[in-house]
């Protein structure tokens, strides 16, 4: 079920269904959903995706 996509430099992998991604960003506050990089932590730290730095060579 992992997907892995790029977000501005940054590796994401999804862990769970779209489906409850986004009803966890529902969840969220409004100042959290309205920036990119605090909806990613909040994600993160939830479990739901991982975050890596995608490294330049």
């Amino acid at each position: 079920m992992a997907r892995t996509f790029e977000i501005g430099g940054l590796k994401v992998t999804r862990h769970v269904d779209k489906s409850e991604i986004n009803a966890f960003v529902a969840g969220l506050p409004p100042e959290k959903r309205a920036d990119l990089k605090e909806m990613l932590l909040a994600l993160h730290e939830k479990g739901l995706i991982t975050i890596e730095e995608k490294l330049l060579h």
